[in-house]
């Protein structure tokens, strides 16, 4: 009789590959004194050397958004600071590894504080 433990394994491993790449979680969306901010998630790309996130606001009012990254291995850190260009925003991150998982916070800035708008996280395929 074989050992059922490389069945296992390739199961576990078969699960894994069927779970979904990217998820995202919705953060608070108002800044005090400000009106609230709309996002949605509209588009992911996650292949082995990129992760490309694409965000529709709305009620920008020409507010700079920020995204922060974390993996296992790091704290969060400043990734990138940009502006909605005609009414989205755009993560592009080539410095990925094969297999890492990665958590990316989107943050817009405003008169009394920043407020976290969104969080997805991603596994980058093998």
């Amino acid at each position: 009789m074989r050992p059922a433990f490389p069945l296992i394994i390739a199961a576990l491993f078969a699960a894994l590959l069927a779970l979904p790449a990217c998820t995202s979680r919705e953060g608070p969306s108002q800044l005090t004194g400000l009106p609230p901010v709309s996002v949605t998630l509209d588009s992911t790309v996650v292949k082995r050397d990129i992760v490309r996130l694409v965000w529709s606001v709305r009620d920008a009012d020409g507010r700079q958004f920020e995204f922060l990254r974390q993996n296992r291995a790091e704290p969060w850190k400043l990734f990138a600071t940009v502006q909605p260009v005609e009414g989205r925003v755009t993560l592009v991150d080539t410095g990925v590894v094969p297999g890492q998982r990665y958590l990316y916070r989107l943050r817009v800035q405003g008169m009394t504080g920043d407020a976290y708008l969104d969080e997805v996280d991603v596994v980058v395929p093998l």
